[in-house]
């Protein structure tokens, strides 16, 4: 034959050679090993010429290769958790399967998402080493506070009061409002503070409901944490990086919201407004701090408090409603008459040590301040009655 011999006929030669000839001189020729010889010799028995044919080298069941079934399972979580309206990136599905018995790596996830089609790698991204990321000590050094929007289903447009925990990420509290005045600023921050506390700060942005000019009047939201003692921060002008934890919030927030059936009514939107608190609180691992959930981080060390509690005590806060005679109850059998003038009006009780001070919500009015006595549970309005009781007339 003429020209370069190639593999082929090499195999062929080997494999078609006579009972009696030396193998070992042919092999030493063709320079192939007799263990190649016999193979090539088998296989040819076995499988006719079709069997020379050259065949992967790859290995059957590569080394570290997923099994199939758990990267269907990598799939369906995802899928779970989009449809949940839950972050659904590759630490997050992590956290999911390792709740579930199973344990893979992030990048294990990330490679079959990428393998199935599910992610486009993005080489350009900035790499998370290189961000520099600001955060308070402990709970409670400063909350921030922020509003977004949401549409009803009848097409109604309602704005979400969000506060945050600067350190824990603490969803600290949330309330539907129909818009977003002064008032219902406090009345949110004062059901946050009523379950975490006080802050010693509080950041947020220029909106003139939680802040106003300089040259103006406080209002009311501005007023009143100056009452309780709380240092209010403004964030740069069209900066929102300063508030981003309360921004990225609102982002999670509403890709849940999303995912459900829109309220049809300010009170349903409150009932998952609650709902997702306790999801993103005390379920949710959150990459940023660690993938532990807020309540945990948030209850890992004793919080902070207003720089006056250090000497005056703590200060505690409550919301009310007067009843038809003007009376509040805010809380351990306390009894406080204001007057029939107050009747059904909103108010907030600021109790420090033994003193209390009630301010009306929607001004910021203070209505009344008592000293709190030992064993006193009631206090009336310190009045004198006026003019003679009337004789019960004989019937």
């Amino acid at each position: 034959m003429a020209g370069e011999v190639t593999a082929m006929d090499k195999k062929m030669l080997v494999a078609t050679l006579p009972k009696g000839a030396n193998l070992s001189e042919w092999c030493r020729r063709l320079g192939i090993s007799r263990q190649t010889a016999y193979k090539w010799r088998r296989r040819l028995r076995d499988e006719g010429p079709d069997g020379l044919a050259d065949r992967s080298r790859a290995p059957i069941t590569p080394h570290g290769k997923t099994d199939p079934v758990v990267e269907e399972l990598v799939v369906a979580v995802r899928a779970r958790l989009a449809m949940q309206g839950l972050d659904h990136g590759p630490a997050s599905i992590g956290d999911r399967l390792a709740s579930e018995g199973s344990q893979l790596s992030d990048a294990t996830v990330w490679r079959i998402l990428v393998r199935r089609g599910e992610i486009s790698p993005q080489p350009n991204k900035r790499p998370r080493s290189s961000w520099q990321r600001f955060v308070r000590d402990r709970p409670n050094e400063c909350w921030q506070g922020d509003d977004t929007h949401y549409v009803l289903a009848g097409g109604q447009e309602v704005r979400i009061i969000n506060l945050v925990d600067d350190h824990s990420r603490l969803n600290v509290d949330s309330l539907a409002v129909g818009w977003c005045r002064s008032d219902r600023l406090w009345e949110c921050f004062t059901r946050g503070a009523a379950r975490w506390g006080l802050p010693a700060e509080f950041l947020n942005d220029n909106g003139r409901a939680w802040v106003s000019a300089e040259t103006f009047a406080p209002v009311v939201f501005q007023a009143n944490l100056a009452r309780v003692g709380v240092h209010q921060i403004r964030s740069s002008p069209y900066h929102p990086q300063t508030c981003g934890k309360v921004e990225r919030f609102h982002q999670t927030q509403r890709k849940w919201l999303t995912a459900r059936p829109p309220a049809r009514t300010i009170a349903e939107l409150q009932a998952l407004l609650d709902e997702f608190r306790s999801v993103y609180n005390d379920e949710r691992p959150h990459r940023a701090i660690g993938r532990r959930t807020p309540s945990a981080v948030w209850a890992a060390q004793p919080p902070a408090t207003p720089p006056h509690t250090a000497i005056d005590g703590p200060t505690t806060l409550a919301m009310c409603r007067g009843d038809h005679r003007g009376s509040i109850t805010p809380g351990n059998r306390l009894r406080i008459y204001l007057g029939v003038e107050w009747a059904h009006t909103s108010v907030t009780v600021i109790r420090r040590d033994h003193h209390a001070t009630v301010i009306a919500t929607n001004t910021g009015e203070i209505i009344r301040e008592i000293t709190l006595e030992p064993g006193r549970h009631h206090y009336g309005n310190n009045k004198p009655r006026g003019g003679t009781r009337r004789p019960r007339p004989n019937l």
